[in-house]
Parts: C-alpha cells; sequence; structure tokens
C-alpha cells in the first residue's frame, strides 16, 4: 500500500507530462492527441522518470501524515507548473520563463484573456487528485502510523536520479565528448525542445538555472566605457551626398532571404538564371555584394537583431534567449518616432529562437509567426512554403497604416537544400549535381527568387509598391556554411561553385522610381544595413550616430568588416583600427549584457 502512495502521483505526474506533449506538438494546442504527446515524449521518458522522482523522493525525510501532505503539495505544484506551461504556450507558442515573475503587472485587468486559453480538456490535469483522495482515504492506516523516515531510501533516490539526468552534460562538457549528440538540448535553441527532452519539470530547472546566470547584473569597467565612447567618436561624420533622405517617407519592406549567399547571385546553370528577379531589381536599384555573414551561434537570430539594432550578436548563446528585454536605439523604434506602424511577420514558430520575445522587445508593434497562417498552407523542408508565405502575407501588409515598416522572412531555402519537390524543379540539372546539395541550393534559390517576383507582382497589383521601398538581404551563408566538404566532391564543378572564402550575403535596395542601378564594392557588415537604411530613410544622423556600431555604406570611406571569427577584413586598415574593429565586437557583448542603452543612457 506505501508504494502506491508514490505510484499514483509519480505515474499521474508522468502522464500529465505526456499530455503536454499532446497539446503542445499538435497544431491546435487547445486539442488533445495523446499519442502524438506519447509518441514525442516515448524517446526521452527516462529523463521524465529521472526528474520527477528527484521531486517525488524528499517525501521519504517525512513521517506519517507528513509523508501525505507533502506527496500532495509537490503534485499540486508541479501540475500548476504544467497548467501553466501549456495556457502560456496557448498564447504565445513558447515556453513560461520564470522572467514572468518579474513581469506581473502585464497581468492586470487580463482575466478574461487567461480564461481563454483553457480548453476544456484541461480537467485531465487534476483526476490525479481524486484518486489519490480516495486511496488516502481508505488507506490512511498503513503509512499514518509510519513512525521513521527512510533518509537512506531518499538518498538512493535522489543521487540515482542527479547521475542519471548529469550524464549527457558531464560528458559534454567535463569530458567533452562529442560524440554525445543530445548536445543541442542544452543550448537555448527552442525551450519548447527542452520541455519535450527534459519533461516540463526538467524544463523549469534548466530555465531557473540560466535565468539566475542572466540575473547576475554585468557591470561595465570604466575601461569599457571609455573604449565604447572611444568608438563613437571615431566613427567617420561626412558631409551629406546625393543619397540622404532619397527614400524619405516611403514603406519600408524587407525580405530576408533564408541562407541567401552573394556568389549566387546573377549566375546561370544550364544557360537558365537562377536569381533573375533579384538580378531585375540589382539592375535598377542599389546593391551591395560584399556584406559579410556576422552571424554567431543565433543564426538566423542573430540576423534579425543586427539589421534592426546594428549590434553584434552575444558571443555565447542566442540574444533573443539570453537578453530578450534589452533596450535598444532600433530600426523600428527610430521609425516609431517618424510615425511609422511596424510588424514583423515570420513563418516559423514564435517560440523558435525567441523571435516572439526578441523582435517585440526590439520594438516591433505586432509579431506574426506560423500560427497565423492558414493551417492548410503548404508545407516544403521546414515549414510553409515561400509561395504560400508570401501569399498570405499580401493581405497583411494590405492592412497597415502607412507608413510602414514590415519585415519578412524566407523559409524555404534553408540546408539541407531538399525540399523543392520533382514537380517544382525546373532547372534540369544532371544526376550528380541535383543529388548534391549544390543543385539542391540551386533549385531553392531559384525557387525563392521565382516567390519574391510573384509576391512583388501581387504588391504592385494592389498599388503597395507606389510608395514603398524594398529590401533584400540574406540572413547567412548556407551550402557554403554547411556542406563545402560535399560540394568540393563534385566531379564537374565550375568555379564559381566553391568557397571562395568572402561569405558574403547580398544586400539590394529597390523602389518603383529607382531606374539606373549602382553596385557598390564597399565592404561591409550585417550591421551596417542599418544605419544605410535610416540614411536613405531621411532619419537624422545624430538619431543613431552614437548607439549604431555599423556605419552608413552610402557614405563612408573605409571598406571593412569585423567577422565573428574576431578577423577584420578590409582595404587600406592599418594594425591600430583592425584592432578597434575586433574589439568593438566583444564591446557589444559587454553592452548586451549590460542593457548598455537601457542604463547607461539613461
Amino acid at each position: 500500500m506505501r508504494i502506491l502512495l508514490f505510484l499514483i502521483p509519480f505515474v499521474a505526474i508522468v502522464i500529465k507530462s505526456i499530455i503536454f506533449q499532446g497539446f503542445v506538438v499538435n497544431r491546435d494546442p487547445y486539442l488533445l492527441d495523446f499519442g502524438l504527446g506519447l509518441e514525442s515524449a516515448k524517446p526521452f521518458i527516462n529523463y521524465y522518470y529521472a526528474f520527477i522522482l528527484i521531486f517525488l523522493s524528499f517525501a521519504l525525510l517525512f513521517k506519517g501524515k507528513g509523508r501525505v501532505v507533502y506527496l500532495f503539495i509537490i503534485d499540486a505544484i508541479i501540475t500548476a507548473l504544467i497548467v501553466l506551461d501549456v495556457t502560456y504556450f496557448r498564447g504565445f507558442y513558447t515556453m513560461p520563463s520564470a522572467l514572468l515573475l518579474t513581469q506581473t503587472a502585464n497581468l492586470d485587468n487580463m482575466g478574461g484573456t487567461i480564461m481563454s486559453m483553457f480548453s476544456n480538456m484541461d480537467f485531465l490535469f487534476i483526476l490525479d487528485f481524486i484518486v489519490l483522495g480516495i486511496f488516502v482515504f481508505f488507506t490512511s492506516k498503513s503509512y499514518t502510523t509510519v513512525k521513521r523516515r527512510a533518509p537512506i531510501s531518499f538518498l538512493v533516490i535522489f543521487i540515482s536520479s542527479i547521475v542519471f539526468i548529469a550524464y549527457v552534460p558531464f560528458n559534454l562538457h567535463i569530458l567533452n565528448n562529442e560524440d554525445v549528440k543530445n548536445g543541442y538540448i542544452f543550448s537555448n535553441y527552442d525551450p519548447t525542445n527542452t520541455a519535450r527532452y527534459f519533461s516540463p519539470l526538467g524544463y523549469h530547472i534548466f530555465d531557473a538555472y540560466n535565468v539566475y546566470q542572466d540575473s547576475k547584473p554585468y557591470e561595465l569597467e570604466d575601461e569599457d566605457r571609455s573604449q565604447i565612447d572611444e568608438f563613437y567618436t571615431s566613427k567617420e561624420n561626412l558631409p551629406d551626398n546625393e543619397y540622404a533622405g532619397l527614400l524619405e517617407g516611403k514603406n519600408l519592406l524587407v525580405i530576408q532571404v533564408e541562407s541567401l549567399e552573394s556568389f549566387i547571385i546573377g549566375k546561370e546553370v544550364n544557360g537558365q538564371k537562377i536569381t533573375p528577379v533579384m538580378d531585375d531589381l540589382i539592375s535598377k536599384g542599389l546593391y551591395f555584394p560584399n556584406i559579410y555573414e556576422q552571424v554567431n551561434e543565433g543564426t538566423s537570430s542573430d540576423a534579425d537583431l543586427m539589421i534592426n539594432t546594428s549590434m553584434f550578436p552575444v558571443r555565447r548563446g542566442s540574444t533573443f534567449f539570453r537578453y530578450p528585454g534589452n533596450t535598444y536605439n532600433s530600426l523600428p523604434n527610430l521609425l516609431e518616432e517618424k510615425n511609422y506602424s511596424t510588424i514583423a511577420i515570420h513563418p516559423d514558430k514564435g517560440s523558435f529562437w525567441n523571435y516572439v520575445n526578441g523582435l517585440t522587445g526590439i520594438g516591433f508593434d505586432k509579431f506574426v509567426d506560423f500560427f497565423s497562417f492558414d493551417e492548410n498552407s503548404e508545407m516544403l523542408g521546414l515549414g510553409i512554403s515561400d509561395e504560400s508565405y508570401f501569399t498570405q502575407v499580401v493581405p497583411m501588409i494590405k492592412e497597415l497604416k502607412e507608413p510602414y515598416y514590415a519585415f519578412t522572412v524566407t523559409l524555404t531555402n534553408h540546408g539541407p537544400f531538399d525540399s523543392i519537390p520533382e514537380e517544382k524543379k525546373v532547372l534540369g540539372l544532371d544526376e550528380e549535381l541535383d543529388k548534391n546539395e549544390m543543385g539542391g541550393y540551386f533549385e531553392s534559390v531559384k525557387y525563392t527568387d521565382t516567390q519574391i517576383g510573384e509576391f512583388l507582382k501581387k504588391l504592385d497589383s494592389e498599388g503597395l509598391l507606389d510608395n514603398t521601398v524594398v529590401v533584400i538581404e540574406g540572413d547567412h551563408t548556407g551550402v557554403h556554411k554547411y556542406y563545402n566538404s560535399s560540394v568540393e566532391k563534385l566531379s564537374n564543378k565550375e568555379d564559381w561553385y566553391l568557397d571562395n572564402g568572402h561569405h558574403t550575403v547580398p544586400f539590394i535596395i529597390w523602389s518603383k522610381d529607382m531606374t539606373e542601378g549602382k553596385t557598390f564594392d564597399v565592404k561591409g557588415g550585417q550591421v551596417d544595413i542599418m544605419p544605410t537604411l535610416l540614411y536613405l530613410l531621411g532619419v537624422e544622423n545624430e538619431k543613431y550616430i552614437n548607439t549604431a556600431l555599423g556605419r552608413n555604406l552610402l557614405n563612408t570611406n573605409k571598406s571593412f568588416a569585423a567577422l565573428t571569427n574576431l578577423d577584420v577584413v578590409g582595404d587600406n586598415l592599418t594594425e591600430e583600427e583592425k584592432e578597434m574593429y575586433k574589439n568593438i565586437m566583444l564591446l557589444s557583448d559587454k553592452m548586451i549584457r549590460s542593457n548598455y542603452f537601457g542604463n547607461e543612457k539613461n
């Protein structure tokens, strides 16, 4: 009988964790698919057992009624966490963090909203209390007479569970065993993944630890502040040229293309242009082919950050995960001062890279993600196809109040570049190239380029391009970043297929009133995109000169970029300049960790 007292809450919490997965992995998180939840949790169920046993084991340190009371209380606390998780997920499609404890003021007048996040299936989370209550009522004498605690049993269960849980991080971080493939579950890539691998309870333990680590205030030293000031005072301050305010008052539409590299722009294969749409825009607009990739561990989310804040990402982890509440003098905030409405439209889930919190924290008025799109959207590769995505983005843009800034992101052109089905392939590649990642890259870039063209046609037919500047840029490199060794194995490859070591992404600026294109050979980085756009849009230089770490590429005498590996590439740079530009990337990390613009500048 005594063992059943432990088994009932143990089994119940395991089932609740599976029910949680059944809601989360289902497209509609208000509907339960227990089978899908079990399939999602089953490979990692031993971790579920271990985390639950850690907390239930403390009951053995109590005796008599105290043991019963503890089991009820700990079961109630864990159940409350799981219910919080599932209801929060329904509202935000991500996991709640302990950081929410600092945002309780947001709950004012939200009673109706909170209630709307419950499902009529949520009663399943409390059924075990009824079962446990009935069991306790009929069997109370078998354990209320227990006069002794069981510290040895507690230690055996507690230590065994800890050792089991610690196996993976021990191999990763102590033994540096790269063969342990579970390492990415500790990387803060997606908190819903952590909840899947370690159960919701395990997620909250890791989250609490991460929040504690990040809660330690980072204090800039006087030397850091001096170097930051020195960097800003050393920035160019040149007279305005013909590009100042050239596009002032226009709507801004940014299309961030997944894994788009500069090397492929303007190229042909089998006599067919791979990027005819972008080639045409370049022939009429402004083009920067030498924008060096500067993303770090946050990859795509780092691109979102740099393009909208002109800050380098943190050196460890994802900035959006670690510091989603930071203050920035950002592109959306600066444009909102000029009465722009701002929106970020992502085909990914908001929990992915913590986009929902990262982008709204940067300053976007509105964030739209995967769950706002038609549930029957065509899916290619990792998610919604570019065709389906752009088709649904058109009416979203049509509803925006002008002037507006719309930040859009594509997804189909994502590694391993095998998402384009045969019926959508148009390049007629030979068999070897077609099966290679490079051939897949050609086809997927061609597909995305075509969909950008269709998107612009639809916008134009609605009159939405008449007063709009369109910007196209790549979030990071792709085929050369991850598959260069495979490309080099091709037996009949052209020289331009190979990695040129530049790792650059294109940056295109176009509007309908542009008729004569110009290509700028200046070397720059992704942090330079924001100040360049602000210059064109007529935002005064003084508004951002002392906050942006990048520079205006339309009005500069310098040609360089600082890279993530702390190299500095450029023309005619002195060693002192290289050291300064390398150092500012390290200082950016400290500025974000100390919330420089939220604290130092107030």
